[in-house]
């Protein structure tokens, strides 16, 4: 399945500055029998996993 999402994330360089806001991002191939409640960690679990730089993500919302 496809979400919208938004967040705000940090740097591994400055780990406590939350200096990105991603205002909308498609984040695909996300499986269809995740339940509703365990979604923003599962989503959060797969962005940190592909983005290396990312230290911490906050504020996630499925848009």
């Amino acid at each position: 399945m496809q979400y919208r999402i938004a967040y705000e994330h940090s740097l591994r360089s400055a780990p406590d500055d939350f200096v990105v806001h991603v205002p909308s991002q498609l984040v695909d191939d996300v499986p269809a029998n995740i339940p509703r409640a365990l979604l923003p960690e599962y989503i959060t679990d797969m962005i940190l996993k592909r983005s290396s730089p990312i230290a911490k993500i906050r504020n996630l919302r499925v848009l």
